[in-house]
Parts: C-alpha cells; structure tokens; sequence
C-alpha cells in the first residue's frame, strides 16, 4: 500500500491513517506475521477504498507479485501466468511514465530561477523547499534509472539554489550546508559541471562571509573542476579575480580577468546581462561587472571605471535591479579613491542605488553601501550628507533582511583597508 500503490513514507502514511510512525514500522516489520486490531484494519480499508484507478493497479500488481510462490513447483509453468507477466509490464509501464513527472519538476525549477531578481531570495525560498522535498519522496521510491539521475541533478541544482539565496540574506552557516549538501548529490552522478557550480557558490560565500583566502581556494578547487568548461568564466571573474582584489593581488586580478575574457571569447557566450543566479555560463556584460568590482578592491580604480562604463549600457537596459545597484556603488567607490575625486557624482549614483534596492535588498548590496558610506564619512562628511541620511533609513529597513546575525557592517578594520586602497 505504501510503497507501490500511494509512494509515500512511513510518516506519512501515519499520518494519513492517523496513528504513529512506530507503528507502522512494526506493521512493516512483521510482515504477514501481524494481526491488524479492529481499529488498524477499518483505517487501512478506508485507504484502499480511497486509492484511484492507477494507484489500485500498482497496489494489486504488487499484491501479486508478492503473493507468487518463491520457487516453482515440478509440474508448473516454468514460464509463469500470463496475467502475472502483463502485470509485471504494467508496473514497468509507470515507471517510463515518470519522465512527464522529470520534466515538470525541471521546469518548475527553471521558473524559480528566472522569477529570482524580480522577487528576490526571502519571497521564494519557500518554494524552493517545497520543491526540494517533493524531489526527496519521489528518491526514496522506486524510479526508471534514467529518471533517479535527472531527479538527483534537480535535486543538488534544488540545494545550490537554497545556497545562493542564503549566502544573498547573509546566512553564510545555512549556505555553508546546502553546499555541501549539493556537492554530495551532485557527487552521486558525477555531475562535474555542478560541483564546479558548487565550489563556485562556496567561494561567493566566502567572499560575503569576509574570508578572502578562503575564497580564493574554493575559486581555484571550482576551476580544476570546470578546466575551459560553462562554470569556468564565474570561477575567474565572480571568485578568484574578486577575492584576489580584496587581498590586494593586483596581478592575479589582471590574470583571472584575463582567463575569463579568453574563456568568453572562445565559448561566444552572449554580450549581455545573463542572471545573477544561472547554471549557465556568464556573459560577457556579467564579467565586466565583476571586472569592475576586483580592480576597485585591488586599487586599479582606472580599470574599475573603465569596466564600469562598459557594461553601464548593457545594466541600465536590463531588468536587474540588483546589478544596476551593484554597478552604481562600484563605480560612486571609484569616483571617491581616484585621484582628482568626484564627490557630488558618488554621491548621486549612491543614492540612486540605493533607492533602486530599496524594495529587494541583499547582501552584497548591503555590504558595498555601507562600504561606501564609511568611505565618505572618513574623507568627505560635509558634501556626503544625502548618502548618509539615505543610508541610515535603507540600513533600518534591510538589516532584518540580510544582516540578521551582525550589527552595523562593515567593522572598522575592514573600513580601514577600503580606505587605505
């Protein structure tokens, strides 16, 4: 009845029959060898009066196959009961049948995924569980091989979501785990593409988190994965490149720009804004975003503007709030450090990015606000006046959003080395 007719779980058929999960674990246990109370057996007959037709197939071609006798006697068929063969091919009928069910589950994935900048991570973590733990029950029951494949690649892709959108409402320990929990499914199939995709998601967390080195170590672990394969341009670009400017290595910044640029040209990726959150390769326009950000932590605020202006025309016509956002402050950051500073138009394009996050902040937005805001506090307080007002009302209204287990960000310290740069 569990197993074949209704492919649920002992909890859940507990709770169908409304008793405990202990006992139908010794239901199960036993076997023929238990005697169900008149209680038992009046729930488990309203459950089979209630399965509907394609269930009832499934419970009495189960029922069949195990009421055959173990053994063939002398003078039977040695062929068996035609009847037994045709339920034997109806059983494995339903189990092709599951690719309808594969395919609606990829979708509903890839429709998440899509809805991600116009709804953001907090609106659609909820669907992502429930969708992940539908992927689980149907893993736990009996599937076409082919089809357990795909649902474990649904599955880690399912997991390295749910990681993404932690890492962007600052919840780096639930990041950490739903990583892990991608790379051991993804691990299942020998999915290297996804564990490339992994690492990569662990090295944007690190990043987040702070941990620059350990950053950089995930980036080059993710690149061995990926060698020229989709996952190698954010390898270089959003991780290694990124964390390199935060410590500084200005070479290895040119570098990893450098491979991603080759890497792009030779896979022809698009020229536009590809999403943030993708399994795909990155586009150009998503690369040079990241370009900007590592020369501005690494000092090179020339390439920082250059980069910015490059990707400036594919931003602002592009439905990314978030990049539009990110963009503004890199290149209002840049403005401030360069040499001759211009401190009106920082502040303008601050405001501008703030105001356009104000409905969906994340992290890394809140990260680089203040960043900035710390910036102009220490070298230009009287002319920043408007930033900082505007800040303090979008820190009050986005902390319990994505900043919930720190207090004002970021510490001096990492004030400091901005500033110093």
């Amino acid at each position: 009845m569990r197993t074949a007719a209704l492919r649920i779980t002992q909890t859940e058929l507990a709770e169908r029959l409304g008793f405990t999960e202990s006992a139908v674990r010794k239901w199960e246990k036993r076997g023929a060898t238990i005697t169900l109370t008149h209680q038992h057996a009046a729930a488990m007959d309203t459950l089979l009066a209630r399965l509907d037709n394609d269930q009832r197939h499934r419970f009495e071609s189960a029922c069949s196959a195990a009421e055959a006798p173990s053994t063939v006697a002398t003078n039977a068929d040695p062929f068996g009961r035609p009847d037994a063969v045709v339920g034997q091919l109806q059983s494995l009928a339903e189990l092709r049948g599951d690719g309808d069910l594969v395919d609606g589950l990829s979708l509903a994935l890839g429709e998440i995924v899509d809805r991600y900048e116009a709804e953001g991570p907090r609106h659609l973590a909820g669907e992502v569980q429930e969708l992940r733990q539908r992927v689980n029950l149907l893993l736990q029951q009996r599937r076409h091989p082919a089809h357990v494949e795909q649902l474990y690649r649904i599955a880690a892709r399912l997991s390295g979501v749910l990681a993404y959108m932690a890492v962007n409402c600052g919840r780096f320990g639930s990041a950490r785990m739903y990583c892990r929990e991608a790379q051991v499914l993804a691990s299942l199939i020998e999915d290297r593409e996804m564990l490339a995709w992994v690492k990569s998601t662990e090295s944007f967390c690190a990043y987040y988190a702070g941990d620059f080195m350990s950053s950089v170590k995930l980036a080059e672990e993710g690149i061995a994965l990926a060698g020229s394969g989709s996952q190698a341009i954010r390898l270089y670009s959003n991780g290694l490149a990124r964390a390199s400017g935060k410590l500084g290595d200005t070479v290895e910044v040119e570098r990893a720009i450098e491979q991603a640029m080759s890497l792009a040209d030779h896979q022809s990726v698009v020229p536009g804004l590809t999403p943030a959150l993708t399994f795909e390769s990155y586009g150009k326009a998503r690369l040079m975003a990241n370009a900007a950000t590592a020369f501005l932590s690494a000092g090179r605020f020339d390439k920082a503007l250059e980069f910015g202006e490059l990707v400036e025309d594919h931003v602002s016509q592009s439905d990314s709030v978030w990049s539009r956002t990110l963009v503004r402050l890199d290149v209002a950051t840049a403005l401030v450090l360069q040499r001759s500073p211009e401190v009106e138009h920082a502040v303008r394009l601050g405001v501008e990015a703030l105001d356009a996050s104000s409905y969906r902040p994340i992290r890394s937005v809140w990260q680089r606000a203040n960043e900035l805001g710390a910036l102009l506090e220490s070298r230009h307080r009287a002319p920043s006046r408007d930033y900082a007002e505007r800040l303090a009302q979008w820190r009050r209204s986005a902390q319990p959003l994505i900043a919930p287990e720190i207090g004002l960000w970021p510490p001096r310290a990492r004030t400091a080395r901005v500033v110093q740069r």
